[in-house]
């Protein structure tokens, strides 16, 4: 595995019952809407530093990443949160940056049972020496 990922790829989570998939697709193809360029593929977007990027779903080819992939955890069809590979596909305007958020948030609602799993998540990619250290 790739030192720059923080998590193996092959990794998956069970997402808590009840959640529900189809719900959440259907927001996410908000953004396939916004943005056809993606052609109906998981799509995704990250705001770093002062500008954002919009990611699509690229072949698991599973080779090294490219310096324009990333994983992103993302639920899936049969209950489980896995890493997705994706293309970095180009910068975000303000206003689609803007746009965008109102249907990040309806995603998040959609996960917001999943709080537990996340911070599980987190802890396992901190490590415990890094816990353990914040806590003295």
């Amino acid at each position: 595995m790739s030192v720059f990922i923080f998590l193996d790829p092959q990794i998956s989570f069970l997402l808590p019952h009840p959640f529900d998939f189809e719900a959440y697709i259907d927001t996410e193809r908000e953004l396939w809407a916004f943005f056809p360029e993606t052609t109906g593929k998981r799509v995704n977007f990250c705001q770093l530093g002062l500008t954002a990027h919009l990611y699509i779903e690229a072949p698991d080819c599973r080779q090294s990443l490219r310096a324009d992939e990333t994983y992103f955890l993302m639920p899936c069809g049969d209950g489980m949160l896995r890493p997705i590979r994706m293309r970095r596909e180009r910068l975000l305007t303000l206003e689609e940056f803007r746009m965008t958020q109102l249907t990040s948030i309806r995603m998040m609602n959609h996960l917001s049972g999943a709080g537990r799993l996340m911070d599980e998540i987190h802890r396992q990619v901190m490590g415990p020496e890094i816990l353990a250290a914040g806590s003295e």
